[in-house]
């Protein structure tokens, strides 16, 4: 099944979504974007898409500061959901946020791909698209 590429943004920032989006496709139309406001809304359609046996997105960009449920809450969800998700999820977190103690936290999650500090540009997202997808990119 050759469905197109599958990329998840969680951030409560609907301008940085806006732009994120924006870069995404000005890097290749062949992605599809799925956006959620917080941590919560996107677990939710995740476990949905494992119960339903709909595509997974390969990459999700997961903000850290977010209300309701953070991306570390995210990632404890995501943990529990785990077992039943067949294919490879590429998760980066992303955040302004430069400091140890969150860098150091992150790497504590095992299932997190990448830390990336924002503002991410278009370079970085291609560096990340072609890790992932490879010669596909």
């Amino acid at each position: 099944m050759n469905t197109k590429p599958n990329i998840l943004l969680v951030d409560d920032d609907e301008l940085y979504l806006y732009l994120m989006e924006k870069t995404i496709h000005q890097l290749s139309n062949e992605l599809v974007v799925t956006t959620f406001t917080d941590g919560e809304q996107a677990v939710e359609y995740i476990s949905k898409c494992t119960e339903e046996k709909v595509e997974l997105p390969e990459v999700i960009f997961l903000d850290i500061n977010m209300p309701f449920l953070d991306g570390w809450g995210f990632l404890n969800e995501f943990k529990k959901l785990k077992p039943k998700i067949i294919n490879n999820i590429n998760i980066y977190m992303v955040s302004s946020s430069m400091r140890d103690s969150d860098v150091k936290r992150a790497s504590s999650f095992e299932e997190l791909t990448g830390y990336v500090v924002k503002p991410v540009n278009k370079d970085q997202l291609a560096e990340i698209f072609k890790k992932i997808y490879h010669e596909n990119w």
